[in-house]
């Protein structure tokens, strides 16, 4: 059973302390800075516990902000990995391994015919834009609201209520000129902006970055359709969904097959490593060179080596799996849900597949645009809560469940919430 944090964190704060002087923020990464009541300072972990300096441990559900699936430091991919290491670092070679990982992916995910590889999510997401321009000669694009595809300047905007620009100052407006955004689901306002200008329409097949929603009945279908109709290349982002949903996605959880996915974190369980792939039609400027494609560390042979690994360990076990941690997210969901009720605080628990959203300041979020009727400071505030209980989730309330938790940590989370919850009540 993991014990509330006792220990205090004195630890932590005397390295966000030191770390400030000479990092920005104190941080890598800016959500980070967020997790209250400090950015936990991690000194080691294993399975789906972390521990931290001051020697609290958690149950952990960041999962390394998604790429754990199978949680921290799993024996099979740590051996694959010492294994690629003692026949040297190689980076910027070619070797067996990322040819071995792309017939998997054409094996598993059905939009995969054609792969290629880099090393995040981000530049994925650009570089799949760029090709299907290629493809289409065409340069408009359709993104939706709220749907996040890493932070280059040409996607990332519309990721704040009432704000469809630029998320963050020193981005470029001329680099979103030819985007077009659209609220997710819509599927007669998608209708209405095809035409023979639109190059790709790229999505998050299930939002589980924005909090956790299901796609809305029939639009995933309407969006395949619209595209096809139109030339348009259809884009699954499922960096978060990939090898998350299912063994094939998204895409293979709703039966929707689009013509290019860009898959990542799952993919490497725990290694720098993300994936564009598709039909060789989409895929096909690639292929012939008319778009270049360049990167040190693509296809890098320890990355490849823990997906390789990763994903012959998924495809092994997918029969128990899979619904095995759908059913401990939706018991983490169902028991915060039915406590906030009991306390009367207004709390909404989101879930698809093995991921959780909590949010504060209202008592249900069932569609994107409803996220305006939660409250960020009193998420934080529940986040925080729940850490006191021996819990971590990401600050802005999302969970993920992976392979290593066990029916124990789950019992204890559902304990754990309840508390959290408890004492916000009591502040009321």
């Amino acid at each position: 059973m993991i014990k509330p944090p006792a220990a205090g964190f004195a630890g932590s704060l005397r390295h966000r302390e030191r770390a400030s002087r000479t990092l920005a923020r104190g941080v890598s990464s800016s959500p980070r800075v967020t997790q209250r009541p400090v950015p936990l300072a991690i000194a080691s972990a294993k399975g789906a516990h972390i521990t931290d300096v001051d020697g609290n441990t958690y149950i952990d559900y960041s999962m390394g902000y998604g790429p754990l699936i199978l949680g921290h430091t799993p024996q099979v991919v740590a051996d694959a990995v010492q294994r690629e290491i003692a026949n040297g670092l190689r980076t910027g070679t070619v070797h067996r391994a990322e040819a071995e990982l792309a017939d998997r992916i054409a094996a598993i995910v059905p939009s995969a015919t054609v792969s290629t590889f880099l090393s995040s999510g981000t530049e994925a997401c650009q570089q799949a834009v760029r090709i299907a321009r290629a493809a289409t000669g065409r340069l408009r694009i359709v993104k939706f609201r709220y749907h996040y595809h890493g932070w280059s300047d040409g996607l990332h905007l519309a990721s704040q209520p009432g704000r469809d620009g630029p998320t963050t100052a020193g981005q470029d407006p001329d680099a979103i000129a030819n985007v077009i955004v659209l609220d997710w689901g819509d599927a007669d306002a998608l209708a209405r902006s095809m035409s023979s200008e639109i190059a790709a329409v790229i999505m998050e097949p299930a939002a589980i970055n924005a909090g956790c929603f299901a796609p809305p009945e029939g639009f995933l279908e309407r969006a395949r359709a619209l595209t096809k109709a139109s030339g348009a290349i259809l884009i699954f982002d499922e960096v978060i969904t990939g090898f998350r949903l299912a063994l094939g996605g998204a895409q293979q959880r709703y039966g929707v097959v689009p013509d290019m996915s860009v898959l990542g974190k799952a993919l490497g369980a725990g290694l720098p490593i993300s994936a564009i792939t598709g039909s060789a039609a989409a895929m096909g400027p690639l292929v012939s060179g008319e778009v270049m494609h360049r990167g040190t560390y693509n296809g890098n042979p320890l990355s490849t080596a823990a997906a390789v690994a990763c994903v012959d360990y998924l495809a092994a076990n997918a029969t128990a799996l899979y619904p095995r941690i759908d059913r401990y997210a939706a018991t983490i969901a169902e028991s915060a849900l039915a406590s906030a009720r009991r306390k009367g605080v207004a709390i909404a628990a989101n879930c698809v597949g093995p991921c959780v959203q909590l949010f504060a300041g209202a008592e249900s979020v069932p569609a994107l645009p409803d996220i305006v009727r939660t409250n960020a400071a009193d998420t934080l505030a529940l986040t925080e809560a729940i850490v006191m209980q021996g819990i971590a989730p990401l600050p802005r309330g999302l969970m993920y469940v992976s392979a290593a938790h066990t029916e124990d940590d789950i019992e204890a989370t559902t304990l754990g919430i309840d508390a959290a919850i408890e004492a916000l009540a009591r502040k009321r």
